[in-house]
C-alpha cells in the first residue's frame, strides 16, 4: 500500500505499530485458533474534517483504490501460509 499512487503524496505505511484495542483480533485468535486472521487497518482521517464531519470523496476513492491493490497480493500470501 505504501507504494499505491495518491494525489497528495506518498502514504504514511508503517506495519506492527501497537495501538489501544486489538479486542476484534483477540476475539478472532480465540474463538478461530490457527484457522483465523484478522488484520487491522487503521487510517489517519485524513479523508475528512473531523470537526464538520465532511468527508473528502476524491480522497475516499484513492484510499478505497490503494486498499484494494492490497486484496490479491495479501490473498497469495495467506494461501501460501496454509
Amino acid at each position: 500500500m505504501a507504494a499505491a499512487p495518491v494525489s497528495w503524496g506518498q502514504l504514511d505505511v508503517r506495519e506492527n505499530v501497537r495501538f489501544k484495542g486489538a479486542h476484534l483480533a483477540q476475539w478472532v485468535h480465540d474463538r478461530y485458533p490457527g484457522r483465523g486472521c484478522a488484520l487491522a487497518r487503521e487510517f489517519k482521517k485524513t479523508f475528512m474534517d473531523e470537526w464538520t464531519g465532511e468527508h473528502d470523496a476524491e480522497r475516499i476513492a484513492e484510499l478505497s483504490r490503494a486498499l484494494a491493490s492490497t486484496v490479491e497480493p495479501l490473498t497469495q500470501l495467506l494461501a501460501t501460509r496454509s
